[in-house]
Order: structure tokens, then sequence, then C-alpha cells
């Protein structure tokens, strides 16, 4: 019954604080965890559909870093593919070619931009075609292991006039 003796000896003010404060405690642990998933957040994430036999696909959307700092992405998942890449169409005179992006930085508050003819996300070694109508999860991984989840819908390719880099996916 010490406890009891404590707390009956202290104001009233000081237990009210310190249960602030234990209350206030709890709910940053639980934020903390939370602000890995709200760090990346997607939108109007899809996937493009593929014929049958085809053995890779590409990703679309934009990805925003909602936080005050720097995300550096340092990988793709997808539960159709073996593996998952960022890509770039660069530029080179009269022709055009994808590189590989091993990392890329999303400035704080800005919005990574996925589209086809520009940077974009390769889904390779798939085993079955996405098939439009199916849900795709597409995850970017950063540096720090935050990662950013989303169900993409599979989508039909966008028509030759809307779309820039129609020879290589």
């Amino acid at each position: 019954m010490i406890h009891v003796k404590i707390l009956q000896s202290l104001p009233s003010h000081a237990i009210c604080r310190a249960l602030i404060a234990l209350v206030y405690l709890i709910l940053c642990s639980f934020s903390l965890t939370s602000k890995a998933d709200e760090l990346l957040h997607w939108k109007d994430a899809w996937v493009r559909s593929m014929p049958p036999g085809a053995q890779v696909s590409a990703a679309y959307g934009m990805l925003m870093n909602h936080s005050d700092t720097a995300v550096t992405l340092s990988a793709i998942s997808s539960d159709i593919s073996g593996s998952a890449e960022i890509h770039e169409v660069i530029a080179d005179g009269d022709q055009r070619r994808m590189v590989r992006l091993t990392s890329i930085d999303i400035a704080p508050h800005e919005t990574l931009i996925l589209e086809s003819g520009g940077r974009h996300i390769m889904l390779l070694d798939i085993a079955a075609p996405p098939v439009e109508g199916d849900f795709v999860e597409i995850c970017a991984i950063s540096v720090a292991g935050t990662r950013a989840c989303e169900q993409a819908p599979v989508r039909r390719q966008i028509t030759t006039q809307q779309d820039t880099f129609t020879n290589h996916h």
C-alpha cells in the first residue's frame, strides 16, 4: 500500500501531469509506428495489362513524400514479379533508351511521377501476365526500410497516340 500513500501525498495536479505525460508517451509510440506508413503515399497507381506469354509489364502512378525530409527509394517490389526496377527513358539524339535507376530521391513534400515515356516501374520475370480487372500489390521501399504499398488496378495499355514510348512496354 506504499503506492497508495505516495499518490495520496502528491498534489492532484502532479498526478494529472504524470498521467498526461504517460498518455502522451503511449500516443507517441503509436504515432512513430504509423509515421512510416504515412511518409510515402501512392496516388493513381496502375499496372499495364499484357498479352499471354509476356514476361514483363510496367507500373505507373504518383508516389508522394509527405515528410519534411527527402526520402531515397532503394527498391520496388511486386506480388506478381520476380523483380521490379525503376527505369527512366533517356533521349539520346533521335533515339530513346531506358536506364535502370538504383535509387531515386523524393524531396520533402514532392511527388515522384511514374509515367510511360519517363520514369516508370518495370515488373520483370512475371510468371502470369496481369489481367485487366485484377489488382497487383506494388511496394516502394526506402533506404530506411519504409514500405509504401498499394493495390494497383490492372488496366489496358493506353492508346499509341497517348503513349510516348510504346516500343518497350
